[in-house]
C-alpha cells in the first residue's frame, strides 16, 4: 500500500486528535489540574508536529491539489482555507511562545501568569486550525472529492 494517498485521511485524524487534546487541556486547566493539561498540550504538541511533517511530505510529493467544488462553494472553500493557513502561520510562533513560558520549563520558575498571558492567544488560534482543518479537509475530499 502506497503511504501518499492515505496522508489527507492521516492529517485528518491528527487534526481532530489535537482539537480533543486542546479541548481536554483547558478542561484540564480549569479544574486546576496542571499535570493532566501538561501531558494534554504536550500530546497536541507533539500530534500537530506530526501532522506539519505528513503535510510537508504530502504536498512534497502531490504538489497542489485542485478544489473540484464548483459555483457558490469555490469562495465559501478558499475563504476558509486562506483562514486555516493565516491562523496556522500566526499559531507557530504563538505555540512556541506558550510552551517556552510554560512553569514547567524554567527549573524553579513556578507563576503560571507569562504562559497564562500568551496562552490565551495561542489557544483559540491553534483550535480554530485543528477545526479549520477539519472543516477542509471534509470539502476537498468527501463533499467535493479530487477527480
Amino acid at each position: 500500500m502506497e503511504l501518499i494517498p492515505i496522508l489527507p485521511h492521516l492529517q485528518a485524524a491528527l487534526n481532530l486528535t489535537s482539537a480533543a487534546l486542546l479541548i481536554s487541556g483547558i478542561r484540564a486547566i480549569r479544574r486546576r489540574d496542571r499535570e493532566t493539561h501538561q501531558k494534554r498540550m504536550v500530546g497536541a504538541l507533539v500530534v500537530s508536529a506530526f501532522f506539519l511533517v505528513s503535510y510537508l511530505v504530502y504536498h512534497a510529493a502531490i504538489g497542489n491539489v485542485k478544489f473540484a467544488g464548483v459555483g457558490l462553494i469555490r469562495p465559501v472553500y478558499f475563504t476558509i482555507l486562506i483562514a486555516h493557513v493565516v491562523m496556522a502561520v500566526v499559531s507557530l510562533p504563538l505555540i512556541f511562545l506558550a510552551v517556552r513560558r510554560a512553569p514547567w520549563q524554567i527549573p524553579g520558575f513556578t507563576p503560571f501568569e507569562p504562559h497564562r498571558r500568551i496562552a490565551r492567544y495561542a489557544l483559540p488560534v491553534w483550535l480554530f486550525v485543528s477545526i479549520s482543518g477539519l472543516v477542509v479537509y471534509g470539502l476537498a475530499f468527501h463533499l467535493y472529492p479530487p477527480q
